[in-house]
């Protein structure tokens, strides 16, 4: 039996005692648009709906699409907001990227990998991503947790919920309120490291890895970026250090270490070599080749780990009664220094190439490369025991001849005049 109204076809199929519902598409003239139903009402309310919809089409209103096409959104839809917190935070970690998309490092990935077990400790994660409120997320933040996993925890939180509002899976992410506090590091109450004291573990630490003293404090380098130094890294004639490599372990964060790339993309730099350091260097290099490591290791020739060169300056900082020293405080000692020559902000974003989204480095102009070398010898020749030179020695002594000269003359003075007589009581 056959029902044909204004608009569309209702047709009774014996063989599956059910109603099929059709009419013409839109974008298709001669294609029949269909649908199976167990009734003729519901049927006929379908064709209803879909006539609204090619109305709607033709007015300009809206653009008419295929029901099949309707139907894989909606599931896909229901997909997405039926999505499990978990779940969805665990792809987010997997797939992380650093800006420029490249992988983080094996390290890196590691400290994701913590952060979010942290976060997966929280109780809304078995919800569904679009039915976590702002209410569960202060209730968590309201359970007794360590300060650094709690931060770092709820930083992870908002980067999953925001990639959820950016693919419309929630119209507003519910991380509205501001990060936890983190109280001060203890890393970061160390004092500095003075210019006595880095002398004193430079002459403590072994003849062949002592640079690297001078390389974290000059350079503002991290202790994986000096373990790192190929000869082929130092331009001497031009004065220029090319910050190119860290070092770090395989896949899995697993294996002997290896030459990777530096931690953020800021860190990948030319800086400007200290005249001061030259000569120490080029001692170092040794007339070796390009592919030779500046520190090689006395075992294998090759890169001596972070963890043994940890071990010697560590050493070596408890003979200058700084225990407490880390080599990382030596990044810490160099912008200290570069500030007490008078850096500015952007100097010392620079000279340290820090990469702090918060600051937005983008607001400040680059570093002019003169005054960045300027800064450079000057953060430098604060920092080592200076070398004399011949011509140090030949300036002071002429100097020392011509102060000679002045006082002998004004001796002569006195010696040429009569000394006044003592009066007589």
């Amino acid at each position: 039996m056959r029902t044909k109204n204004s608009w569309g076809t209702v047709i009774y199929d014996k063989k599956r005692h059910a109603y099929r519902a059709r009419y013409q598409n839109p974008h298709k003239p001669g294609a029949v648009v269909q649908r199976v139903f167990a009734d003729r009402l519901t049927a006929q309310g379908w064709l209803a709906k879909e006539k609204q919809l090619v109305e709607a089409d033709k007015a300009g209103l809206d653009i008419w699409t295929h029901p099949s096409e309707r139907e894989a959104e909606a599931k896909a839809r229901n997909a997405r907001t039926s999505t499990v917190f978990k779940d969805y935070a665990a792809e987010y970690v997997e797939n992380w990227r650093r800006k420029d998309g490249q992988p983080f490092a094996e390290a890196t990935k590691r400290k994701h990998r913590e952060y979010l077990a942290h976060l997966l400790k929280a109780p809304f994660v078995g919800k569904a991503v679009t039915s976590i409120t702002e209410t569960d997320i202060h209730r968590w933040l309201d359970t007794p947790m360590d300060p650094t996993p709690r931060l770092r925890a709820f930083q992870l939180l908002k980067d999953v919920m925001r990639k959820a509002e950016r693919e419309g899976l929630i119209e507003k992410s519910p991380v509205t309120m501001r990060n936890p506090k983190l109280p001060r590091s203890k890393q970061a109450q160390i004092p500095v490291a003075t210019p006595q004291e880095l002398k004193i573990i430079y002459e403590n630490m072994p003849e062949y890895c002592r640079i690297a003293v001078y390389m974290g404090a000059c350079f503002d380098l991290r202790i994986n970026e000096v373990c790192a130094l190929q000869v082929r890294d130092f331009d001497l004639d031009r004065g220029v250090l090319h910050v190119r490599h860290s070092v770090g372990k395989g896949e899995g964060d697993k294996g002997y270490r290896r030459l990777k790339e530096t931690k953020t993309e800021s860190s990948t730099a030319d800086l400007p070599i200290p005249d001061v350091l030259v000569p120490m260097i080029r001692e170092q290099i040794n007339g070796r080749g390009g592919d030779k490591m500046l520190i090689e290791s006395p075992k294998t020739s090759g890169i001596l780990t972070d963890s043994a060169l940890r071990r010697l300056f560590n050493k070596a900082a408890e003979v200058a009664g700084r225990p407490d020293l880390h080599f990382h405080t030596l990044r810490a000692t160099a912008i200290d220094a570069a500030t007490h020559q008078g850096a500015t902000l952007k100097e010392t974003m620079a000279l340290g190439r820090h990469d702090d989204e918060k600051t937005s480095i983008a607001r400040y102009q680059r570093a002019g490369s003169g005054r960045l070398r300027e800064l450079s010898n000057a953060v430098a020749a604060s920092l080592l025991p200076r070398r004399r030179t011949r011509e140090d020695v030949e300036r002071e002594l002429d100097e020392t001849r011509k102060r000679l000269a002045q006082l002998e003359a004004e001796l002569a003075e006195f010696n040429g005049t009569d000394a006044p007589e003592t009066p007589r009581r």
